[in-house]
């Protein structure tokens, strides 16, 4: 017996529109596709953004992200997974779901973050975690100026060098701590 083929990926440069990009994402979850793979993302702003719904699946962008990317996601289920840079503002208003980062970030990762987990292997812009009330979020290589700003509540994990200055600053809230061997082997995506 052979497996069936994967479907095809979604070619981002056809579709073009993220209002296009991101109907037909949620086309193929509802069909119960658990892995939607985006190519040629190239600097394409709002994917995956706003996706609410109960799925389990992955959804695994190839090239480098735009602004905004899963950006108010709100789907427990869905792990988003970036293989290239992502742009300003990714996970901002993130509720439920996660985001894996494997390339440099942007200003701004996650933005008023509420829930879910965000994991930014590469390099991080200024002001991760700008005003974050709740979830999870992991730099583990270096963050820029003023993590944490104004947070006040969730988790912010910290590199244990190369943070830049202000961490913390007018923060009210959340925990802040450094990223450690225990917390890498927890976090487990491919």
């Amino acid at each position: 017996m052979t497996e069936p083929e994967p479907p095809p990926p979604i070619a981002v440069p056809e579709l073009r529109d993220y209002h296009q990009i991101n109907a037909e994402i949620v086309r193929r979850l509802n069909r119960g596709e658990t892995h939607v793979r985006l190519e040629g993302v190239e600097r394409q702003r709002l994917l995956v953004a706003g996706l609410t719904g109960p799925w389990e699946a992955t959804v695994e962008l190839v090239g480098d992200a735009g602004p905004e990317l899963a950006a108010g996601m709100d789907a427990p289920g869905i792990v988003v997974v970036c293989r290239g840079s992502s742009a300003d503002g990714a996970g901002s208003g993130l509720k439920a779901g996660s985001l894996l980062l494997h390339g440099p970030t942007g200003t701004a990762v996650g933005y008023a973050q509420a829930g879910g987990l965000i994991v930014a292997l590469g390099p991080v812009g200024p002001r991760a975690g700008l005003r974050m009330s709740g979830g999870e979020l992991v730099l583990s290589t270096s963050a820029g100026p003023l993590a944490g700003e104004g947070q006040t509540g969730g988790r912010l994990y910290l590199p244990t060098t190369d943070v830049g200055p202000h961490a913390g600053w007018n923060a009210r809230g959340g925990v802040r701590s450094t990223v450690d061997a225990a917390l890498r082997a927890r976090l487990r995506f491919s």
